[in-house]
């Protein structure tokens, strides 16, 4: 699926085609959308990295295009081997737009299309870039609170059984912090290659915004670091 979207008058609106400052959102796209991606102008290899559940954070520049690919938490459910696991997210940065791509659809970029724009701009392409950035730090912080809340409750069943299966849920979840905690650390070296390359520096307000991203990256490292301490 492609979504074309652009901010305007603080709203946010979908687009037929792409335009000077548009986002465009390509989630589990067919073939066919695969080629019209590729036909915006981009490698088709920062597509196909994107799609590749395997791929590790990175960075990569090719034919005035940048790839920031980034892991993400995802939820795959408490009744699955691992709850929460991990999965790319590809940011294409071109010279008019934008372009993001994943495997699956992502629960915090639906949230902002449906905000309607009210707190970002397309338009402003680093910015919203670092916001998006924000959000995958953030998303990281609330994995891990929701799998402490779980891990309290398993461990309070765990009190009143003697049975084997509330020791297998805390694996499960042991298993979903160490997946986290990976990808936080491969995620933080991305974070701090873009800040030494100075790429957000243009403006002081996107450089801050940058170091809030690593400050909350490091955070979530930490409470990830603790929690799976607790359970080991």
């Amino acid at each position: 699926m492609i979504t074309i979207l652009k901010t305007a008058e603080n709203k946010l609106s979908t687009l037929p085609q792409v335009a000077d400052g548009a986002w465009v959102n390509v989630v589990n796209p067919s073939l066919v959308e695969i080629e019209e991606t590729y036909g915006l102008g981009i490698p088709l290899d920062f597509i196909t990295y994107s799609l590749d559940l395997d791929e590790r954070p990175r960075t990569e520049k090719e034919a005035g295009t940048t790839l920031l690919l980034l892991r993400i938490p995802y939820y795959q459910g408490d009744v699955e081997d691992i709850p929460f696991t991990t999965v790319p997210l590809g940011i294409i940065l071109c010279y008019d737009y934008i372009i993001t791509v994943s495997k699956y659809e992502i629960p915090f970029l639906k949230k902002l299309i449906n905000k309607h724009g009210q707190y970002f701009s397309t338009s402003k392409r680093n910015r919203f870039i670092l916001q998006i950035l924000l959000a995958i730090a953030n998303q990281y912080l609330d994995a891990v609170r929701m799998i402490n809340k779980k891990v309290d409750y398993i461990e309070d069943q765990l009190q009143k059984s003697i049975q084997n299966k509330e020791v297998l849920e805390l694996l499960k979840f042991q298993k979903s912090l160490e997946l986290l905690s990976t990808a936080l650390k491969s995620n933080e070296l991305v974070f701090e290659k873009i800040q030494r390359t100075r790429f957000f520096a243009t403006y002081p307000e996107d450089a801050d915004l940058l170091e809030d991203v690593i400050i909350e990256n490091q955070q979530a490292i930490e409470m990830t670091n603790i929690s799976s301490n607790l359970l080991s």
